[in-house]
């Protein structure tokens, strides 16, 4: 058999999402993190400061800076960056717009730049370039970049501790030549278009006379046709008519409130040449700041910027234990939280996605995190470790002045994940540990609403579905849309949670909800605030009474599903709604015969609805049964068989309802009838058709001048659709010709 033989380019691994996390450097799992981050580096790194937000489910970041080319988010050109000159910035690599585009290929995503006067919707081609759709003007300065990531959630974690450490002093210098080795200074000159002179004026102290100089025997050739030897030579003439930088001008963050340890070092670290004579004589700046903890946790940054690396923390009878990114450290100090800032123009990078091996000045790293946990130790009063308060209290005491950040003094709405990382600089300072996403919305926050009530101005994102019967309506389920939403009257007298959503489409394909005029629930796996706000607001406000069914898998969680539901808070007091457990409940799975499964360990006992037998509640410790182990026919028999048990019939309203409710639809039907008879006997569409040729035989200026029109009222009012002004242009036709 003949063998058959592939080919690749290289960019068609970014569109992919089996092969972008390859390209990336980081899981899929971290994915959004690293665009996040990648997008925030850059516009700090451009303009010093930026801003960064969602905007419903896009992600956005603005800087300040002179604009972008917008096609630089093709994935299929030659890696044009300016990184490849050293500097203690926080991008490594010229991958990162790339990535992002890469990613927003690969997940189905959307991605819009405003930049330079325009807004740009950017659509991938096939061949892997990127078209800049241009839809309106921009009026503001700077770049302004906005996307989703398809059905994938965005976190923007990374790019936060990057805004949040983006302080102190900057290197305001330009690269030097004791930062190459001499193959580094060969690919350099390898990756330039330009003249020997203009890259040589990129170098701290050459000037351009002293630029001119150094370049005088290479003026009319190009810095990319110089040989490896050439180079080589260049180099030592540089290093000779210049110093290297010193260390302590690369600049640091400084020391930060809530730290009581800091130890500032500086150096340089050599990094050896392989075929030339220079060796890299590479300047450090390595800041270690540290708390007295009794739960480790430790964050590294580069150039101000999180790894994206694991590193990872951990203290076993006095000794201190560090491992990851190439760092494996051992030393004798108190348990502490711990974070390390190195600021460099290089450091070995492992893979594409920028994760640095900083263990080429670990000893400097270790000897550091000792000072600066003992100079933390000894701000303690006593010597003794003051007991870290727990991540409740934290956002207890930090909570309001979190919230005044998340919502601008009260000025704004604000999401519950923007008030979470508004919390989490607190959380981690005060308690040692990074919290949770789910822990905080569904343990703290709650905790916190239910003893003090709603937060006000938050809301919640989308994280459900209701499904209308009878009109195939999706709705999805959040706080802004929970308060807006108005339910149909007397379409629906039952509503099913569930969930998975996974069932949502046997039910619709069997037109189980359009049978039972019952609508379809799913919070995507847990009863979510904003659920249970729905069923509060149909409570109060539906004419008709509403039973609520509950489904669930058989383990530990799915029985809790039915206590959250029903459960009193201060928050909540007492629902309206009736909530029926369907089940599916343990002795009944067992009794059907269904797959039984182990249940993972957790290491503590596994919490259970307060209806279960003592009996069960230890069974469900070590099994469970899920709804999926039924088929699809057992499936919708046993559920139809619960609905049976309770259902009090379809939806008929009174008698007066259906008799205006008849009145309207004869209205309509013979209305639209006779309409129909009136314009054809008066030869409607003849009459339309003559007069909108009078119009604009008498109006024909306004036509001349449309787009100048449009583009003018859309300057005035941009807020409005170019239909709006459209629409106005034909009124004011209509009127000036007296039609």
């Amino acid at each position: 058999m003949q063998s058959m033989f592939f080919e690749r380019e290289d960019w068609k691994l970014f569109r992919n999402m089996e092969t972008l996390p390859q390209k990336a450097g980081v899981p899929r799992s971290k994915l959004s993190r690293l665009v996040c981050k990648e997008l925030t580096d850059n516009a700090l790194d451009l303009g010093g400061d930026c801003e960064i937000g969602y905007e419903g489910d896009f992600f956005y970041v603005k800087d300040h800076g002179s604009g972008l080319d917008p096609e630089l988010f093709s994935i299929n050109r030659p890696l044009r960056s300016s990184k490849y000159l050293r500097l203690p910035t926080r991008g490594a690599l010229g991958n990162g717009l790339r990535v992002v585009a890469g990613a927003v290929v690969a997940s189905g995503g959307e991605l819009y730049v405003s930049t330079r006067g325009k807004n740009y919707k950017i659509h991938f081609q096939n061949d892997g370039t990127a078209f800049p759709e241009s839809l309106s003007d921009y009026h503001e300065a700077g770049t302004k970049i906005r996307f989703t990531l398809g059905g994938m959630p965005i976190d923007s974690s990374w790019a936060s501790l990057a805004m949040e450490y983006a302080q102190g002093e900057t290197y305001r210098g330009k690269t030097s030549p004791y930062w190459y080795t001499s193959e580094n200074f060969f690919e350099l000159f390898q990756s330039y278009s330009g003249s020997v002179r203009e890259l040589i004026t990129q170098f701290d102290g050459c000037t351009g006379g002293k630029a001119g100089k150094i370049a005088a025997e290479y003026t009319k050739t190009s810095a990319a046709a110089l040989e490896f030897d050439e180079t080589e030579a260049l180099l030592a003439e540089l290093r000779a008519a210049v110093k290297n930088v010193s260390p302590e001008r690369l600049g640091r963050i400084g020391k930060l409130d809530g730290y009581s340890g800091y130890c500032k070092s500086a150096g340089t670290l050599k990094a050896r040449t392989v075929k030339g004579e220079h060796d890299a004589e590479i300047a450090f700046v390595l800041e270690v700041y540290a708390i007295p903890s009794d739960t480790p946790h430790i964050t590294v940054l580069l150039n101000k910027s999180p790894v994206t690396g694991n590193v990872n923390i951990d203290h076993y009878k006095n000794l201190l234990s560090i491992f990851g990114c190439g760092l494996i450290l051992c030393m004798k100090a108190k348990p502490a939280v711990i974070l390390i800032n190195i600021i460099t123009p290089y450091i070995p990078i492992v893979t594409d996605g920028k994760e640095p091996d900083p263990s080429i000045i670990s000893d400097t790293i270790a000897e550091s995190i000792q000072k600066a946990v003992s100079r933390a130790q000894k701000s303690l009063p006593g010597d003794v470790v003051e007991r870290k308060k727990s991540q409740k209290e934290v956002v207890a005491a930090c909570l309001e002045q979190a919230i005044a950040k998340a919502s601008g003094n009260g000025e704004y709405r604000f999401s519950l994940r923007q008030l979470y990382y508004a919390v989490r600089p607190y959380v981690i300072k005060e308690s040692g540990k990074e919290p949770d996403y789910a822990y905080f919305c569904t343990e703290l926050i709650s905790s916190y609403e239910a003893q003090h009530g709603d937060i006000p101005l938050m809301y919640r994102d989308e994280r459900g579905t209701l499904y209308h019967p009878h009109s195939g309506q999706d709705i999805p389920i959040g706080t802004i849309a929970v308060e807006n939403y108005q339910k149909p009257v007397w379409t629906f007298n039952k509503i099913l949670y569930i969930e998975k959503e996974g069932f949502f489409n046997v039910l619709k394909e069997k037109k189980i909800p359009e049978k039972y005029d019952m609508a379809l629930l799913t919070s995507k796996g847990y009863a979510s605030r904003a659920v249970k706000d729905l069923l509060d607001a149909l409570g109060e406000n539906s004419e008709e009474e509403i039973t609520f069914f509950c489904i669930h898998d058989a383990d530990a969680y799915g029985t809790t599903i039915y206590d959250t539901l029903q459960n009193e808070t201060k928050a909540r007091p007492g629902r309206k709604v009736k909530i029926i457990n369907l089940g599916l409940d343990p002795e009944e799975a067992v009794s059907m015969g269904l797959e039984i499964e182990k249940a993972g360990k957790t290491g503590r006992k596994k919490g259970v609805a307060s209806y279960i037998d003592p009996e069960w509640e230890s069974w469900l410790q070590y099994y469970r049964v899920e709804l999926n182990a039924m088929s699809t026919p057992q499936f919708l028999a046993w559920l139809e068989g619960k609905i049976r048990l309770y259902d009090k019939g379809k939806v008929i309203p009174p008698e007066s309802t259906m008799l205006e409710s008849l009145d309207h639809s004869l209205q309509d039907k013979l209305g639209q009838k006779l309409v129909a008879e009136i314009l054809e006997q008066n030869h409607y569409a003849d009459q339309v058709t003559q007069a909108v040729r009078q119009v604009k035989e008498r109006c024909g200026d306004s036509q001349t001048r449309l787009a100048e029109t449009v583009q003018a009222e859309l300057k005035k009012e941009p807020v409005n659709l170019w239909k709006d002004v459209i629409k106005a242009v034909s009124e004011d036709m209509i009127k000036n010709c007296r039609f």
